[in-house]
């Protein structure tokens, strides 16, 4: 008996790792594609962090439909922790923009490089960027797209409450 117990405590184990690696790969690639639309600058405020939290939501319940995540509870939990692993990766994608506009900028016109030879390193950048407006508006982005996330899976299940976990 305490055999079989650690086969399928092993077997779960494995399925959970490949339900949390495939949720994490979906959520960063869903960033990817965020931060190519906000750098664009056709970013509607909302629309586009909803329509994120939406696409990150359909590519979840896919996912989980296929690995056959039955628990409500952990099948909410988890798409509000893609969706922030999503807010972080999209985040960290438009700092590698940055990154590459400036040493663009500096290949292109070196006089730029007088004033700052290399760019921002990541914790001066985003300590530049959270302002007050900003940090508002970061805080509004994450919220709606964890609820865009949340919803899409819920409409996707066909429920409209997570079911309980027995």
């Amino acid at each position: 008996m305490r055999i079989w117990r650690k086969r399928w405590s092993a077997l779960r184990e494995k399925m959970k790792l490949k339900w949390y690696g495939a949720g994490v790969v979906a959520a960063i690639a869903v960033a990817w594609f965020a931060s190519l639309v906000h750098a664009s600058g056709h970013a509607p405020l909302g629309l586009v962090s909803l329509g994120v939290g939406a696409v990150l939501g359909a590519a979840v319940s896919v996912i989980a439909r296929k690995q056959q995540v039955a628990g409500g509870r952990q099948l909410v939990g988890s798409v509000i922790v893609f969706a922030i692993v999503a807010i972080v990766a999209e985040h960290a994608w438009l700092y590698l923009d940055y990154r590459h506009e400036w040493l663009a900028q500096t290949a292109k016109s070196p006089q730029v490089a007088i004033f700052r030879t290399e760019p921002l390193p990541p914790t001066k950048y985003f300590a530049h960027e959270w302002s007050p407006q900003n940090a508002a508006l970061w805080c509004l982005d994450a919220v709606l797209i964890v609820a865009g996330a949340v919803g899409t899976v819920f409409v996707w299940r066909g429920q409209r409450a997570p079911e309980p976990d027995i």
